[in-house]
């Protein structure tokens, strides 16, 4: 890996000897990292997993299992291999003390249905990036006295803990659902942000959606471009390379959660529209002679991006 950092900077006329030393300590400070004791706090606990077989279920049953629990599986989609599979649902259930929702956000809903139906007694929590369509069940769950909570994890599952990451808590009406939910997130050192549950896919629309829509938009700019990408990258600059890195990551991504995310999100049209209109004032802008239009833009963003 050092080898690799320094051949790295020897091509970017960086000097090598810094981008050994920064190798050195980012390798010191994971390893580190990593022999740190993991806090198992869910000694003895009961978990399942529904969803378990995708990206972020396996996340899921990685974290519950470090933590001590003892993690079961559910996926009608596959099996997780490593753990318990069950087939009986209700059982399993009945008996644990944390059931997660980790389904596809199209199958959420139904899953979130099949979890009900089997009266559980322990903490239920969904950690959709989508609420509206399972919004109405959460909340007659909760007054049905189910302990339950909706989560969103502001991060994918290449991220290995939640430690100083975000995780957003909806609360669906149940007390006891939220502070256990808040305990089982804080207690990985995530952070939790409290946010309304209608609320939620509001500022989804603009904190997911909008940025896939960009990056979508740079990658179809291009492809649509008639300009071959090598020539491209070749004169590439800070700016092109960073919209480049973001737009290959997301043509690696599933189809079906991406588009799930904008299409499950009723405020998708509003966002979407709004941005269009952003898109056409920035072209008037941009073949406008006069430079107060662009300048106006300009002085506009600047002054929202303040902090």
């Amino acid at each position: 890996m050092v080898e690799d950092f320094r051949k790295r900077a020897t091509e970017s006329g960086v000097n090598p000897k810094v981008a050994s030393a920064i190798a050195k300590l980012l390798i010191g400070d994971a390893v580190a990292a990593q022999k740190a004791p993991t806090k198992r706090d869910l000694e003895g606990k009961e978990t399942l997993v529904v969803g378990g077989s995708g990206r972020m279920g396996q996340w899921a049953c990685r974290r519950l299992a470090n933590r001590g629990a003892r993690v079961s599986v559910f996926d009608p989609r596959g099996n997780l291999e490593g753990y318990d599979n069950v087939r009986d649902l209700g059982s399993a259930v009945r008996r644990s003390d944390i059931t997660i929702i980790a389904s596809p956000l199209g199958a959420c809903s139904e899953d979130l249905k099949r979890v009900l139906d089997c009266a559980p007694k322990g903490l239920v929590v969904d950690i959709c990036s989508v609420k509206s369509h399972i919004s109405s069940q959460l909340r007659e769950a909760a007054a049905r006295g189910v302990r339950i909570a909706s989560a969103h994890p502001m991060f994918g599952p290449a991220v290995p803990a939640p430690r100083g990451r975000t995780v957003i808590l909806c609360n669906c009406g149940s007390r006891t659902g939220m502070s256990l939910a808040r305990r089982l997130f804080s207690g990985a050192g995530a952070r939790v942000l409290d946010v309304d549950l209608e609320r939620h896919d509001e500022l989804m629309a603009y904190v997911l959606g909008l940025p896939h829509l960009c990056a979508l938009l740079f990658g179809t700019g291009l492809a649509r471009s008639g300009e071959p990408l090598d020539k491209l990258i070749d004169a590439q600059g800070p700016s092109f390379n960073r919209m480049l890195k973001i737009s290959e990551e997301l043509s690696r991504e599933s189809v079906r959660v991406y588009h799930d995310i904008q299409s499950l999100n009723p405020n998708t049209e509003r966002m979407l529209s709004s941005s269009e209109r952003a898109l056409r004032d920035l072209k008037k802008a941009s073949l406008s002679k006069d430079h107060g239009k662009f300048r106006s833009i300009m002085k506009s963003n600047s002054k929202y991006l303040e902090r």
